[in-house]
């Protein structure tokens, strides 16, 4: 379990399959491909034949996996150039789920808080739901002023795409947001920026 100096960033799972699932979703991002592969290699082959992986190959430390996890023998295996993609087919395939779904996620912290989202959407609750960590911990940021959402964010102080104000990134990350917000860095003083630093990724 991860434990950091942020309170309010998400405790993490380690993928184990849940023997009460009649179906398995597992949904992964780059370097998240190690713990998805340790998953599957513990599923038997019953739970193997009902599961559906989504893989995004997308990968900020540039980890890829795909080639291991053909290896398995699971009920569907679908392949996506970026994580949004991979976001969306994860909507599809939860849009026809039934009752007995569960939902593995493993990736980047940016990957994991939107599938949540759209877990969420679906009214699947935390007992249906295992969330590992892997990667890196860049930051998915939020623009309170725009509404813009960045990604793989690395340092305290950055320029909006959306707004192209400067902003300074809280550590306060937000579940229902699924990123750390940021907000005018020259607010109190027009022109006058904090320090720059590297963000604790």
């Amino acid at each position: 379990m991860l434990i950091t100096g942020i309170k309010s960033r998400p405790v993490y799972d380690e993928l184990t399959p849940m023997a009460s699932g009649l179906r398995h979703v597992a949904a992964a991002q780059g370097s998240g491909g190690e713990p998805l592969l340790r998953l599957l290699g513990e599923m038997d082959p019953a739970q193997l034949a009902a599961t559906t992986v989504l893989y995004s190959i997308e990968s900020f430390t540039g980890r890829n996996h795909l080639a291991d996890l053909k290896k398995h023998q699971v009920r569907d295996l679908f392949v996506f150039p970026t994580n949004a993609e991979a976001v969306r087919g994860l909507d599809t395939v939860l849009a026809t789920a039934q009752m007995g779904t569960r939902l593995y996620l493993s990736g980047s912290e940016g990957f994991i808080g939107t599938s949540m989202q759209v877990a969420t959407s679906y009214g699947m609750n935390r007992d249906e739901v295992l969330r590992e960590h892997a990667g890196s911990f860049v930051r998915r940021v939020w623009c309170a002023h725009c509404g813009h959402y960045s990604e793989n964010v690395t340092r305290r102080v950055f320029q909006c795409p959306g707004c192209e104000r400067n902003l300074v990134v809280r550590d306060h990350y937000s579940g229902r947001l699924a990123a750390f917000q940021g907000v005018k860095a020259d607010g109190e003083v027009p022109g006058e920026l904090p320090e720059d630093e590297e963000l604790d990724t």
